[in-house]
């Protein structure tokens, strides 16, 4: 009996996040994500949608204010029928990713009148099918991941 094994294949990169670049990291990361698939790959765009979501969100929720960990880092895992997306955070804020019912309705004092909050991880929930989730690993770092088939 001949037993295969099939080699992961990932890719990881780390973003070091800067108070002036915090918008351009999400751009980075779907730069990213074309540079390890190609853009001919069949799930590139929805590999790109769910870098956006999940990296705005660790930059907007998961960092301190310690210019020590301005930091995300992304990876990408393909196994033979499906791929994984994990963004993981330093995890200081402590808040959990939830789903929650989009709010558009910005306050008086808002910087952004267009300010909407709530659609990110339903993206990623619809995308997904509902195959994501997230944990806080040994070193206290959150660990948000998402699968998709391989296509």
């Amino acid at each position: 009996m001949k037993v295969m094994q099939v080699a992961l294949q990932s890719h990881h990169h780390t973003f070091t996040v800067a108070e002036l670049d915090s918008h351009a990291v999400p751009a980075r990361a779907r730069e990213a994500i074309t540079s390890w698939t190609g853009a001919d790959h069949p799930r590139a765009y929805d590999l790109q949608l769910l870098a956006t979501e999940l990296i705005t969100n660790a930059v907007r929720y998961g960092l301190g204010t310690m210019p020590a960990t301005r930091w995300v880092r992304m990876r990408l895992e393909r196994e033979p029928s499906f791929l994984r997306l994990v963004v993981i955070d330093p995890g200081h804020a402590c808040t959990f990713p939830h789903l929650r019912r989009p709010v558009n309705d910005p306050g008086p004092d808002d910087e952004d009148a267009m300010i909407e909050c709530g659609r990110g991880l339903q993206v990623v929930h619809a995308i997904t099918g509902g195959a994501w989730g997230h944990y806080y690993n040994v070193q206290n770092e959150q660990v948000v991941w998402a699968l998709l088939t391989a296509g």
